[in-house]
């Protein structure tokens, strides 16, 4: 009796859920969006994550002029989301981005152009909680639309710089620490992807001058504690900044970075020290034979960076940390002169 009423509350179970997607899909693809839009906004708050699942499903199945007839209200729509994220929780952060980004998939550079400026505007107004929301919304959508991003990413250069400022040791907290660590690895991940994808020297002069220094300034920012530095260094700086060395293709601005992270050399913690000899070596890897041309002014902070350190113990952390980089003569050459001041 016991299995029979089990097999009859599984079968029960089986057959609602069935029912319920079957209803789900119904109201997403069957109701007409002047219907359908008005009625989910005025009930979104008690289920978010419920309804951004139906109105993904909706907004997949709209014709190109629906999306566009209905692109302000939709708009409307995805702040109000977004802004209740900022106000109470994050939990349904992840399936109004994805959403979202289900609409902005099927926007062309000329429909996104007004939504993205609307969301920039969105997140400097009123509450600080929606920078997270933002970046982490900029992060996947920079990893989604690759180069097309980048065309818009001039809007982020100040607010990022401004980001790197203020979340670093000294500077002024946005709300608790654990937060201020995440909105600062959003920052640097974003980043790292819009240098990833310009192919059209996205970084002039003006704009490698605003992030350069606050970039190489996080070499010494242990926000968080040790361990939480550590993983940003090596899973977010590092990327970052080697990324953007590429990015920069020119010979100028990367002595300007090679110097100025040589200056990080002489920094009084040995964590910052060995975090900038990490730098140089990632600099090295990426800039292939334009290093060389780097390797002159490298060498003598070098020979002084060794000098006051456990040679044994930093070639330890720097073979753990990367593992291993070989093939390029730069990198080859790199190499040789610290195994050659570890063996004295």
């Amino acid at each position: 009796m016991v299995e029979t009423s089990s097999s009859s509350s599984s079968s029960s179970y089986s057959q609602l859920c069935t029912r319920l997607a079957a209803l789900r899909s119904t109201l997403a693809t069957k109701l007409p969006s002047r219907v359908f839009l008005p009625t989910l906004t005025k009930c979104y708050s008690s289920m978010l994550g419920v309804l951004m699942s139906i109105m993904k499903e909706h907004i997949s199945q709209m014709q190109m002029e629906q999306l566009s007839f209905h692109q302000s209200e939709l708009t409307t729509f995805f702040l109000t989301a977004l802004d209740f994220r900022a106000k109470h929780s994050s939990e349904v952060e992840g399936s109004v981005i994805e959403c979202l980004l289900t609409m902005v998939m099927k926007l062309s550079e000329f429909t996104f152009r007004p939504l993205f400026f609307k969301l920039c505007d969105w997140s400097k107004a009123d509450s600080a909680e929606r920078q997270l929301t933002f970046f982490r919304l900029c992060d996947v959508m920079a990893s989604r639309l690759k180069r097309l991003f980048v065309l818009f990413a001039t809007q982020l250069v100040k607010p990022l710089a401004a980001i790197l400022r203020q979340t670093s040791s000294s500077g002024i907290f946005f709300f608790d620490l654990k937060k201020n660590c995440l909105l600062l690895q959003l920052g640097l991940n974003c980043l790292q992807k819009i240098f990833l994808y310009d192919t059209k020297c996205f970084l002039n002069q003006e704009r490698a001058d605003a992030l350069l220094s606050p970039l190489v300034e996080q070499l010494e920012n242990q926000l968080g504690g040790e361990q939480v530095y550590q993983q940003r260094v090596t899973q977010h700086l590092l990327p970052c900044l080697g990324q953007f060395s590429v990015a920069l293709a020119d010979d100028s601005l990367w002595k300007t970075l090679n110097y100025e992270v040589l200056l990080k050399t002489r920094h009084g913690d040995s964590k910052v020290r060995f975090s900038s000899l990490l730098m140089l070596m990632e600099l090295a890897f990426r800039l292939k034979e334009n290093y060389v041309v780097l390797l002159p002014e490298t060498i003598p902070f070098l020979a002084e960076l060794m000098e006051g350190e456990c040679i044994s113990v930093w070639r330890a952390r720097a073979a753990q940390s990367l593992l291993t980089v070989s093939g390029e003569k730069p990198v080859q050459r790199f190499f040789f002169f610290l195994n050659n001041h570890s063996s004295k």
